[in-house]
């Protein structure tokens, strides 16, 4: 079970680093195609596709965090 727990948590970290490192390039490319203008609009809080985007990229990093930690949570119950 600690197996499991470890690469829950290592898979949400690596995804986590890609994601950011992912939306960073974007951002980058935003940039040089349409400047700092296009950069607000996207980053808009009424972008909502974005947004949308954003969370449907972060799902399977904050559902292996919280799978490794209901996993951790349920072997120690069971230890006591």
């Amino acid at each position: 079970m600690k197996i499991w727990i470890k690469a829950l948590k290592g898979f949400g970290y690596v995804w986590l680093a890609l994601i950011c490192i992912l939306i960073f390039i974007g951002i980058v490319g935003v940039w040089r195609e349409s400047g700092f203008s296009g950069v607000l609009k996207l980053l808009s809080p009424f972008n909502l596709w974005n947004w949308l985007a954003t969370i449907i990229t972060l799902i399977p990093a904050i559902g292996a965090f919280m799978l490794a930690e209901k996993l951790q949570s349920k072997m120690k119950h069971s230890s006591t």
